[in-house]
């Protein structure tokens, strides 16, 4: 009878803590479905049960002590033997655990249950007891199981979705929709045609969005990304939303006839996001013990009631905390307890629960989020009398979520702001410019030469120097600027607000200064340069879209000048980048339809008076400005990328008038090609030559390829003299063109297979009238002479410019002096012309020398 009373007494000891305790801890059970027990014995069949337990286990009430065989019976599979076989390890080892299964309730309900036990030791560590508590998690599973299928029907959207093109006319009214087919199934799908966006049942919250995007449209500029939702009674939700891109059309004259792009549903995409959060929510909570604490609060009472659970989360001691109301308030500081009387008032007036996420500092000075719940206690005449609610720790959430927002707005490589943050706090600038009527400056910055670390060091050197540069911009500007790496090797500089406008380009030409040495990397040295372009703030742009694209015009003519310098955008610069890129489009066109030509100029062997070839030289006459000079289009083809096209479309015509030359029956002679560095960057130029050779049947020694200096300074010379090498095998000649004029390489000479060296034309030009010219022009010669390669000197104009080059043993002359350059069916007469020419007394020619010459301009 002792023992009985003395296991009664024990267990009474878990709701002894008084009325007010008792019927909180069971009110916040049964709201959590949630009940505990207990065995103070190891050989007793019997377990102690709360009420609350002997409630969720459909127990008769008043059921204090339950056979544990009785409870087991009335569990499914093989879950009696897992928790029998737990329970008395936990006796044994004092092991805790969890173990979860499928009961039986009443009228053949079938529950899922979580049971955790753990074992309760004196103070010398012997194990007196185990107890725990058991948890219905039949909702969770429940969730879960609906969450698969969920997950399931949103990987099939997923692998299926595409997005859909669309048009709209000069009144931005839809012409055409290419929808699929749950689009056409929509009761407002065969309406959409000859609408607008804005007349279909866009959401009241979306429509001042849609205004901005009209006026957006009005003033002719393209969006990307732009979202909106409209009214749909047939979808789940009733809404669609709509992600949407395009840009404005314009015909050959600059008319507007409307927008172009595409769109996507990503309605399913948002619905996924939200059941995603609450599968995450669903796993924590069927997998969380405690972590959860109880409070109250009687309305008019100076003090709140709250759980162990609740003062731990605090930080605090049960034993020396008064929980006061001010004093718990405190516990938030003034924030967040602004914030939860708020929520209080909300859960009072409304009746309704309420929940807030608030983060506190603990008195050890770690912080902690928290998430509040409360309900309003409510009297038999339905009057609020108070407050009770919960607290649960979801730091690591928290924390979760700050990780994936510093991951959406930072670059993972460098550490530095993102695109879309820089747009933010551009945008923020911008607006603390209008308000305070301050100024700023906005710097685009490109790495010069990055492209050849990538191809010569590999692109995890790439990586490690964007990293570099990094470090070195901060290192330069300060801890108040605002640095961004916009993606590839371009990055942005928001400069300290205290910098002057004045300071801005010094600023600039420092950076650059800063970026042009040599930078260690753990494969080598690494040599770029930088090229910014200044927008200043709000004169260049009083909105995030115009103060970048003026940067980026600045940068863009920065790029133009030379690269490794800065510019301040000038409105000038819009208009001749506008002019720039109107050239470049009508040559794309003229590649695209055949309509550029070649002409040819002769080159003259000094000791045989014959001409033992042609250099290829591009022309092309623009539809509405006539002829343009090739030193203004080959610069645009440079810049736009369409240089590789127009190389290889020189080379194929060159090749095929050499070889219908010699079909005609004319004598065989060589053609030279002039061939651009980036041929070498973006594509297979040995298998090119290789190619177009096979092609055109014309043999590979009577093509010379002609290669300026400026190939060595963007390329490995690895890559070089591999793609060299491969070309002489072929029997093609080489010819390093423009020599002196840029930058000149013994070393590249002796190591590389030339055969031909082309003097540049600013050491012919004068050489009959200064010594010093003659004697360098001569160690050129001569150096060429013990290399085992020939000379050509272009640019002559004189003849007595020709009989010093023969005096100083030039192999080859090309120059105005025998002929300009002239259309493919002249120049074998003119080449023939001038050899008969050489038989008389003076090589030079005049236009009225013979009647072949009527053909094309020739002479000077």
């Amino acid at each position: 009878m002792t023992k009985t009373r003395s296991k009664r007494q024990a267990n009474q000891t878990l709701v002894a803590r008084g009325p007010g305790d008792a019927d909180m801890l069971h009110r916040a059970l049964m709201i959590a479905r949630m009940g505990y027990w207990r065995s103070i014995e190891r050989t007793s069949p019997d377990l102690w049960l709360s009420p609350e337990l002997v409630a969720i286990y459909d127990l008769e009430p008043g059921s204090a002590h339950v056979a544990m065989t009785r409870i087991r019976s009335r569990y499914l599979g093989d879950a009696p033997d897992r928790l029998k076989a737990a329970y008395y390890h936990c006796w044994d080892t004092g092991e805790p655990y969890v173990v979860e299964g499928d009961y039986r309730g009443a009228e053949d309900r079938v529950l899922t249950f979580a049971v955790y036990g753990e074992a309760e030791r004196d103070a010398a560590g012997v194990i007196t007891g185990v107890s725990g508590i058991v948890k219905d998690v039949t909702d969770e599973r429940r969730a879960l199981t609906r969450l698969a299928a969920s997950q399931a029907s949103l990987t099939d959207f997923v692998d299926t979705a595409s997005d859909w093109c669309w048009e709209t006319d000069t009144e931005h009214r839809f012409v055409d929709l290419s929808l699929k087919e749950h689009w056409t199934r929509s009761p407002g799908r065969r309406n959409f045609s000859s609408r607008t966006r804005r007349d279909m049942p866009i959401i009241p919250e979306d429509r001042a969005k849609m205004d901005e995007h009209f006026q957006d449209l009005e003033a002719r500029r393209p969006f990307k990304d732009f979202v909106y939702s409209y009214l749909d009674p047939s979808k789940e939700g009733g809404r669609v939303s709509v992600r949407s891109s395009g840009k404005p059309i314009f015909d050959a004259n600059g008319a507007f006839l409307g927008y172009r792009g595409t769109a996507s549903d990503i309605t399913q995409l948002r619905q996924a996001e939200e059941l995603l959060n609450q599968r995450t929510a669903a796993l924590r909570e069927a997998h969380r013990m405690g972590k959860i604490g109880t409070w109250s609060y009687r309305l008019g009472s100076e003090r709140v009631t709250l759980a162990d659970e609740c003062i731990t989360l605090f930080g605090l001691e049960a034993a020396t905390f008064d929980p006061t109301h001010a004093n718990v308030l405190a516990c938030f500081g003034a924030s967040a307890a602004e914030q939860v009387i708020k929520l209080q008032r909300e859960a009072i007036r409304s009746r309704t629960t309420q929940a807030i996420d608030v983060q506190v500092v603990r008195p050890d000075g770690s912080s902690a989020d928290l998430a509040l719940t409360c309900e309003p206690e409510l009297d038999a005449a339905g009057e609020a009398i108070g407050i009770i609610g919960t607290v649960q720790d979801i730091t690591e959430r928290k924390e979760a979520q700050r990780q994936l927002e510093k991951l959406a707005y930072h670059d993972p490589l460098t550490g530095l702001a993102n695109r879309a943050l820089f747009k933010r706090e551009l945008a923020t600038v911008l607006d603390a410019c209008f308000r305070k009527g301050t100024s700023g400056a906005l710097l685009l910055l490109d790495l010069d030469r990055f492209k050849e670390v990538n191809d010569s060091l590999g692109h995890a050197a790439g990586d490690e120097l964007l990293s570099k540069v990094g470090v070195l911009l901060r290192a330069e500007l300060g801890r108040n600027a605002f640095i961004a790496r916009l993606g590839g090797d371009e990055f942005a500089v928001l400069p300290d607000p205290t910098t002057g406008a004045d300071d801005v380009e010094m600023l600039a030409a420092r950076i650059v200064d800063r970026l042009c040495g040599p930078i260690q990397l753990s494969e080598g040295e690494a040599f770029i340069g930088a090229t910014i372009g200044i927008a200043h703030l709000p004169i260049d742009g009083t909105t995030v879209d115009e103060a970048m694209r003026n940067a980026d015009l600045a940068l863009y003519m920065a790029k133009e000048a030379g690269r490794g310098r800065a510019m301040v955008f000038e409105p000038a610069y819009a208009q001749a980048v506008e002019q720039r890129l109107d050239l470049a489009r009508h040559l794309r066109h003229a590649v695209e339809a055949g309509t550029l030509h070649a002409h040819y100029q002769p080159q003259v062997d000094l000791s045989s008076h014959k001409v033992t070839g042609f250099e290829a030289l591009l022309r092309w006459n623009h539809p509405e400005r006539g002829p343009i000079p090739p030193n203004e289009f080959i610069p645009i083809a440079e810049s736009s990328g369409l240089i590789v096209d127009l190389g290889l479309w020189i080379l194929r015509e060159a090749c095929t008038q050499a070889r219908a030359w010699i079909d005609q029956g004319f004598k065989p002679r060589s053609v030279a090609v002039n061939v651009s560095p980036a041929q070498f960057w973006n594509m297979d130029f040995e298998t090119a030559v290789s190619a177009v050779l096979a092609e055109t049947g014309l043999p590979p020694h009577l093509l010379c390829l002609e290669l300026t200096e400026s190939l060595f300074v963007d390329h490995t010379e690895h890559r070089i003299s591999r793609t060299l090498t491969a070309l002489s095998a072929l029997g093609v000649r080489l010819a390093l063109d423009d020599f002196g004029s840029g930058y000149s390489s013994l070393g590249y000479l002796t190591r590389l297979p030339f055969d031909r060296l082309k003097v540049d034309r600013s050491f012919v030009d004068g050489i009959s009238t200064r010594p010093e010219k003659r004697k360098l022009l001569g160690g050129i010669i001569a150096l060429s002479r013990g290399l085992g390669m020939s000379v050509v000197a272009e640019g002559a104009e004189l003849q007595a410019e020709v009989d010093v080059l023969a005096d100083l043993d030039c192999d080859c002359v090309q120059g105005y002096v025998f002929s300009r350059p002239v259309p493919p069916e002249t120049a074998p007469l003119i080449a023939d012309a001038i050899e008969r020419r050489f038989q008389t007394i003076s090589p030079s020619l005049a236009p009225d020398d013979e009647a072949a010459f009527a053909a094309a301009p020739i002479g000077v």
